[in-house]
């Protein structure tokens, strides 16, 4: 094996030990908070990317058997043995049928303002969960002007933040207990439920928590526009970490078996997913398939919508269902409690 190479690859192993030097500080990322990382903690968006580019320098360098191979093999091997895997291959155990069938929807206001420019998405919506029928459904950003959409529940529990939006637990299983977290100084918030599940009792929580509100399509090259982000990435990291700590203290108190549907507004390579992974299990995690993307976000596959689960219970299934009727994707867990 060989060093060798013209200016081509001294440039092109430049660029490799950037890159993994930027996976490096994803890695750092998620695994520990320090306000001080507020500023670059969007780097862990771009982890899928960072990391497809690390296997193509791997290959790069093995085919021609170049000692700089073992940089980015390094970089594999520690990411692999640390379960960072931005594509599944879980496999279903059981019959849905025998399932609890727990579905988490950002219905972003059921197209309330027209975001899509299509006719109908609210009766679509309508028409997609009656069709699906889940057992237990949460709904973020939620719009009280189109609760009859979902008058096929006996039981609810909705919470309005105001003007007339908040989040939403829909059910036909009797609940016996309701509540909220709020999360201070911000619109964003929790709720929960205790419902009966044939002789259990459950927990289920709907949390949507602080999003990063950058328009990526709107981004302007320019000093005011930077610094405008760089104040919006610092809020939204300081913020999370606040809010996944108030309901990680929550759930720690939770007598009951529990399920939290949310809408995380970050990647599983971020510290707040680590931290909440950490109490309960990913539904995806264990046996999802694909790459798990559930917001439109460009070419990047992101994932920031999940179902977690007590380790008491078993999940069977998984599904991500590939819906044009929101900016997410609805996703369904398929629970044996």
């Amino acid at each position: 094996m060989f060093l060798k190479g013209g200016y081509f690859k001294k440039s092109l192993f430049v660029i490799n030990i950037l890159n993994s030097f930027l996976i490096l500080i994803c890695f750092i990322l998620s695994q520990y908070y320090n306000p001080i990382f507020s500023a670059i903690s969007f780097l862990t968006f771009l982890f899928p990317i960072l990391f497809l580019i690390n296997i193509c320098f791997l290959a790069y360098w093995a085919i021609k058997i170049d000692l700089r191979v073992l940089l980015s093999l390094f970089i594999f091997i520690l990411f692999h043995l640390n379960s960072y895997n931005f594509y599944k291959n879980g496999e279903k155990t059981n019959n849905n049928n025998e399932s609890l069938h727990v579905m988490s929807f950002n219905a972003r206001l059921f197209n309330h303002y027209n975001w899509i420019e299509k006719d109908g998405i609210p009766e679509s919506i309508e028409q997609f969960l009656k069709n699906e029928n889940p057992d237990i459904l949460s709904i973020q950003e939620y719009h009280v002007d189109y609760q009859n959409l979902l008058k096929h529940y006996k039981n609810k529990y909705v919470y309005l933040s105001g003007n007339k939006v908040g989040k939403s637990i829909h059910t036909n299983n009797k609940i016996i207990n309701k509540g909220l977290l709020e999360f201070e100084n911000s619109s964003n918030n929790a709720i929960y439920v205790d419902l009966v599940q044939e002789k259990d009792t459950l927990r289920v929580y709907n949390a949507h928590f602080e999003s990063y509100r950058v328009d990526v399509q709107s981004l302007k090259a320019d000093v005011i526009t930077f610094k405008k982000v760089i104040a919006k990435i610092k809020k939204a990291y300081l913020t999370q970490k606040i809010q996944s700590t108030v309901l990680i203290n929550h759930i720690l108190k939770s007598p009951y078996k529990t399920i939290l549907t949310v809408d995380l507004n970050n990647t599983e390579y971020s510290f707040i997913y680590n931290e909440i992974e950490k109490e309960l299990n990913d539904v995806f995690g264990l046996i999802g398939n694909g790459f798990g993307s559930t917001y439109d976000f460009e070419f990047i596959p992101i994932r920031i919508d999940y179902i977690f689960i007590s380790e008491s219970i078993s999940a069977n299934y998984f599904k991500i269902y590939d819906k044009n009727i929101s900016d997410h994707k609805p996703i369904s867990a398929f629970l044996k409690i």
